[in-house]
């Protein structure tokens, strides 16, 4: 009977150390909830796009060393398969459903099922249900692929016009970054998109007065950039102006229009890395990538103040460019530093110089390359041989003798097989730099994954891209 009695005290003993194991376990996991939540998608962005980054920063000649950006700081680092319902190599529109969504459609279409009989409910809406506000930002057209997949859904990414006027049906409570495509339509003879988004109640801050009045608590934001390319994108970051707003900046007002105590969930975007990749723009990407980096670093000021609560997840929609560093054992970073200039804004100096002066020498143009990409500059290891200035000679010929149509502002996806005088410049000085690239178009390698903060450890493991907002959900409570 003695040992009887034992026993059962022994198993009622057991039961309590259980039941308070649970209870423990429980709040543990109460705790790791986050409330504010950053998700950074820089579009084409691979290991190898932020390893060039990293080895640019403070490179200089016969120096090794690598300088680690915020994001390869954070405790954890895994990766994330792509592949769209379609084929192995997606798109910007079927992999933002994906993240957006936790379902695979087809290449090209947003927010839909590969047969468009069903619209996929995104993160957004569900997180607005929940409580939360929403932000999506972006550094190119808040109506493309990467942007529109949070809140859109429409049989295809190309359908600026109709994705904008959907825009404001689900009142999210900030858009920032770029503007619309086409406001009016293609024709311009459509319903203004902007004035639509006024009638349903938001407000449109479009100038750097209107942006800096913006507060919290201010309700259904749409803040525009107001210094952009005629499709609405950001200038690039390597030749941003002193005082334009970039992707930080957005993501700081963000964070002040929105905070709030039950918290909120923001998409920003780092949309150029990608254009950058599809135009084999090494140096133009690198600065993508720092601007995207500066935009992290807001978020993580803000980390620091609410670490129990906060969390930054950082990934790729897609890599773009097949980009690879290292040609022949060769890899010279430090001569990135010496194009100052995107490829976009040579091609429109080059337009300038062939509209006010037919009669442009080749050796001016050898001039004009060697101040903005510091090739021929024999003093500092750029010298061009024989090779490099027949090719480009024959660019010269081609684009000024031939009277070839650069336009400077020709969507990113162009295929003209005949590269310009600024595509054949960054592609001599990409391949002295060790970069070099398989394509201009998307690959079907697994991107990076890197977050920090509340709920961190649901990411430790390689998962598929329709995992995350799974994950994210989870995270959230939601």
């Amino acid at each position: 009977m003695l040992i009887l009695n034992s026993l059962l005290k022994m198993k009622k003993t057991l039961f309590l150390i259980s039941i308070l194991f649970f209870v423990i376990a429980g709040f543990g996991q109460s705790e790791t909830k986050a409330k504010y939540v950053f998700l950074f998608i820089g579009d084409g962005m691979g290991v190898n796009q932020i390893y060039a980054t990293e080895m640019y920063l403070n490179a200089k000649a016969g120096e090794i060393k690598v300088d680690r950006l915020l994001m390869n700081n954070f405790p954890v680092s895994s990766n994330m398969t792509t592949y769209s319902a379609d084929t192995y190599v997606t798109g910007s529109a079927s992999s933002g459903t994906a993240m957006s969504t936790g379902f695979k459609t087809n290449n090209g279409i947003l927010g839909k099922s590969p047969d468009l009989k069903t619209d996929y409910e995104t993160i957004s809406v569900k997180a607005k249900r929940a409580g939360f506000k929403v932000g999506i930002l972006s550094s190119v057209m808040i109506d493309h692929a990467t942007p529109a997949s949070f809140y859109a859904h429409q049989a295809s990414r190309n359908m600026y016009y109709e994705i904008s006027m959907e825009l404001p049906n689900y009142n999210i409570d900030y858009f920032g970054g770029g503007g619309f495509h086409y406001p009016k339509g293609e024709n311009g003879d459509q319903p203004d998109a902007y004035e639509n988004a006024a009638k349903l109640g938001y407000t449109i801050a479009d100038s750097h007065a209107e942006f800096n009045k913006l507060k919290k608590g201010d309700k259904k934001v749409f803040a525009l950039n107001p210094e952009t390319y005629p499709l609405g994108e950001f200038h690039w970051a390597i030749d941003k102006k002193e005082g334009s707003i970039s992707l930080a900046d957005f993501t700081k007002k963000g964070i002040e229009v929105m905070d709030n105590d039950k918290g909120f969930f923001m998409m920003i975007e780092g949309g150029k890395i990608d254009w950058a990749c599809h135009g084999n723009d090494g140096v133009s990407m690198v600065h993508e990538v720092l601007a995207f980096n500066d935009a992290i670093n807001v978020a993580y000021e803000f980390y620091k103040k609410h670490s129990d609560e906060t969390l930054i997840i950082v990934t790729a929609d897609h890599e773009t460019g097949s980009m690879f560093t290292g040609i022949e054992y060769v890899m010279h970073p430090e001569l990135l530093k010496y194009q100052k200039i995107s490829v976009q804004e040579f091609k429109r100096k080059m337009g300038k110089l062939k509209v006010g002066d037919e009669g442009v020498s080749f050796n001016k143009l050898l001039d004009i390359i060697k101040a903005d990409f510091g090739l021929g500059n024999s003093d500092v290891g750029l010298s061009l041989d024989d090779n490099e200035i027949a090719l480009l000679k024959r660019v010269y010929e081609n684009q000024f003798k031939g009277n070839q149509d650069v336009n400077p502002d020709a969507d990113y996806l162009s295929t003209d097989e005949v590269k310009s005088i600024a595509e054949t410049a960054a592609y001599i000085l990409n391949k002295k730099a060790g970069i070099g690239w398989g394509s201009s178009d998307h690959s079907s390698m697994p991107v990076p994954v890197r977050v920090l903060g509340a709920g961190q450890n649901e990411f430790t493991e390689y998962f598929d891209n329709t995992e995350l907002p799974k994950k994210i959900q989870k995270v959230m409570g939601m």
